[in-house]
């Protein structure tokens, strides 16, 4: 039955801003180019070197998300969000633009393998400045509330959508340009995505109307004046003086290192369980991913009722029982059918602890939490898989994959005794 509550609730309003379609754009496009490029990459190492330098061309690249982490949100504060994403989108697409020129004369393998490792160093260096900046440039951007929830469920479809789009076309495109042309396209994504940062206009923060239409509400001045009088907080800071943004920092991290082991757990299911081989696995990480962008495009639609603490619970709760579900799988179908569910309610979880984050800190202090939020979604993968290496002979893959899936259920039980988390 068709309602102006409903009505109002599902909007399209977030996509009929130029500013928010700006950065949809640029971020749908970069993000993708740049998964391409990262799989193009690993591929290069694995054939034409040797596997053994993947895992270190994987943690040179988290190496800069490490030692930003603490100071990624004050240089950020005090450049600007958005001039922060402008510089790096530049620097980055500069970058990959030498390479594409370089790495075709360069005749000895071992320059070419160091090109790559100092590429994904350098490029890493930008992206750990870059990744903070964007998840804090909504507040910038739009006041707390419905549009504002909106346009970071937009930001992270466009990191889901490179989940999906890069991978999936990856060796068509490589086989058809190689390591320059992927160097060149990358390059100019990212050029492209810094011009259409560059158009963004933050001076007015926005409201929404009666109709949908997004309006001037304030002057940013006022809130640099505000910020001025409070100046950003150091991540220690923050960490001892507010509780329930460590509570939920700490909850972030424990979500994401039992839920990296299922990059490992899929591909053993898809060989052992299933018999479907590497196709099984494809089947597994494309309904993942599409599960991950329906969830992120649902939100930028609608908004969930509740409050911000009882959305990420229930959301945890059920991605959780689809974990569950497909450590119970038997066929690559059962199992694809609960991963897609697992992605859709994992894109809610995220966005809807992004909102959080945004809107629980001072305005100052948003870009150090999301250093933080950086650091554990980078971080996660690498240290889940070393402590798995070593349990995964030992234990059964089926019971660490349940234990796993059931401790992401009594985090969703943790959250309503954060101290402070009602109140948000």
């Amino acid at each position: 039955m068709d309602s102006p509550k409903l009505r109002k609730s599902m909007s399209f309003a977030v996509f009929r801003d130029a500013n928010s379609l700006r950065v949809f754009w640029g971020q749908l496009l970069s993000q993708s180019c740049d998964k391409l490029m990262t799989v193009g990459l690993i591929w290069v190492l694995s054939s034409d070197f040797n596997v053994k330098w993947v895992p270190l061309f994987i943690a040179l690249g988290a190496l800069p998300h490490f030692l930003f982490a603490s100071k990624s949100g004050f240089w950020i504060s005090k450049w600007g969000e958005l001039k922060t994403i402008i510089w790096t989108d530049l620097g980055r697409g500069l970058l990959f633009l030498l390479a594409a020129l370089i790495s075709p004369v360069l005749a000895e393998k071992e320059k070419l393998l160091l090109l790559l490792m100092l590429l994904t160093f350098i490029s890493n260096l930008a992206g750990a400045l870059f990744n903070p900046a964007i998840l804090s440039l909504p507040v910038l951007m739009m006041r707390a509330g419905d549009l504002r929830d909106k346009l970071t469920a937009l930001i992270d479809s466009c990191f889901s959508w490179g989940n999906v789009l890069g991978p999936l076309v990856s060796a068509l495109v490589y086989a058809q340009v190689g390591l320059p042309g992927l160097f060149l396209i990358n390059g100019l994504s990212y050029l492209f995505s810094a011009y259409l940062a560059v158009g963004i206009k933050i001076r007015p923060l926005m409201s929404q109307s009666a109709d949908g239409a997004i309006q001037d509400d304030a002057s940013l001045e006022s809130m640099i004046v505000n910020a001025s009088i409070s100046p950003p907080r150091t991540v220690f800071e923050l960490l001892r003086k507010q509780t329930v943004i460590s509570g939920m920092l700490f909850t972030f991290l424990l979500m994401n290192l039992f839920l990296a082991p299922l990059m490992i757990f899929m591909p053993w299911y898809a060989k052992n369980v299933y018999g479907d081989g590497i196709a099984g696995l494809a089947k597994l990480e494309f309904f993942l991913g599409i599960g991950t962008v329906m969830g992120s495009i649902l939100l930028s639609l609608i908004r969930l009722p509740g409050s911000i603490w009882l959305k990420v619970a229930f959301s945890l709760c059920l991605m959780s029982v689809s974990y569950l579900s497909f450590t119970f799988s038997h066929t690559v179908w059962q199992g694809a059918v609960a991963v897609l569910f697992l992605g859709f309610f994992l894109a809610i979880a995220n966005v809807t602890t992004l909102t959080f984050f945004q809107s629980a800190p001072e305005a100052q202090d948003v870009p150090a939490v999301m250093g933080l939020v950086n650091l554990i979604s980078v971080a996660s993968l690498p240290l889940s898989m070393g402590v798995l290496a070593a349990f995964i002979e030992k234990l059964s893959v089926p019971a660490l994959a349940a234990a796993s899936a059931g401790i992401v259920i009594v985090l969703a039980f943790y959250i309503p005794f954060i101290p402070g988390i009602r109140r948000v």
